[in-house]
């Protein structure tokens, strides 16, 4: 197989805008496929750099804002080189603090494109990076839509049950109270439902007016009534409230003493005895396996008894031969 030939760093290259013959060392590396022949961008970097600022000074023609930075759009444009703004922006504050003196803005943006991850990169991949953020710039719209949507549901919503008459900001208002007030309290009957309106309605009415600066002295009452007939009022569920703010201990003392626990029948007393089953296979267990002799280790024994099996002794009288046969067989031996 016949390998790549080896570049020769000897070698002269004719930069194709000047005309000139220079060293391989004055042109800049390329990955692009347009110039997979020497690896190089054929223009040598002084002629790069007047063509850069060539692009500044055609946008400038047009509009001095942001010139820099769409010249150098165009640039890598022109020679297959990834553009990103994120890099010029590097770039630019490196060279002016730096090399503004002594070096050309093009040599700090080509060096920053050669570190990872962008140095297998070309404008191939700027015009991808670019599609993307348009698909999540319509991704991002495409949600907004569906918000927008969303409100106009809850607007045409809202509108069948408190009425035609009212603006989208008070149809949206009118039902985030209405949909609090009823996650928060009961509302299972046509009456209750009204109330909760009702009383939306004059939510509603209160903010316009203190918006405008108005007196709502009136609307108050009106709303506290509203509230005493839903037995809403502060005052009417205070005796609910202090229960809740009980600790849990003072709850089950009340509890004991109004409505204490019977006791429970025969039938429903440890009816699987797992009592025992505790006291008998855990904590005896545990004591026999530690060696302890207390309490749980006798239980565990005479416990224990019930499924002990111990092999029989005989002897080598006739009378025990017998036992074993009866034992073994359960009838006796016939003797002539």
């Amino acid at each position: 197989m016949v390998g790549r030939p080896k570049k020769n760093i000897d070698e002269k290259i004719t930069c194709l805008c000047c005309g000139k013959q220079t060293d391989r060392q004055e042109f800049y590396d390329s990955i692009s496929i347009q110039y997979k022949a020497n690896g190089k961008l054929p223009y040598c970097q002084g002629c790069l750099n007047k063509i850069y600022q060539n692009y500044i000074d055609e946008f400038n023609k047009i509009s001095n804002e942001n010139s820099g930075k769409k010249a150098m759009q165009r640039f890598c444009m022109a020679f297959d080189l990834f553009y990103s703004e994120k890099i010029y922006e590097a770039a630019l504050a490196e060279y002016e603090k730096r090399g503004a003196d002594t070096h050309n803005f093009v040599s700090f943006y080509i060096k920053h494109i050669r570190l990872n991850p962008y140095h297998k990169m070309n404008y191939n991949n700027t015009i991808l990076n670019q599609f993307k953020e348009l698909k999540d710039i319509e991704k991002s719209m495409s949600v907004f839509k569906e918000g927008d949507n969303k409100t106009k549901q809850i607007v045409n919503k809202a509108s069948k049950f408190f009425g035609n008459g009212f603006l989208e900001e008070d149809y949206l208002y009118l039902w985030n109270q209405y949909t609090d007030w009823t996650a928060r309290h009961e509302c299972q009957t046509k009456a209750q439902e009204e109330m909760f309106k009702n009383i939306c309605f004059s939510q509603l009415e209160k903010l316009k007016r203190q918006v405008k600066g108005e007196d709502t002295k009136d609307i108050d009452t009106t709303l506290l009534k509203q509230l005493e007939a839903a037995k809403l009022q502060p005052k009417q569920n205070s005796g609910n409230t202090v229960s809740e703010m009980q600790i849990y201990g003072v709850t089950v003392d009340k509890c004991e003493h109004t409505r204490p626990i019977p006791e429970p029948d025969e039938a429903f007393k440890d009816v699987d005895g797992i009592g025992a089953y505790l006291d008998v296979f855990y904590r005896g267990h545990l004591a026999k396996m530690l060696g302890l002799k207390n309490g749980y280790s006798r239980l565990y024994d005479e416990y224990m008894k019930k499924y002990t099996v111990k092999k029989p002794e005989y002897g080598d009288d006739d009378d025990d031969i017998e036992a074993l046969f009866d034992a073994v067989f359960g009838n006796s031996i016939n003797k002539d």
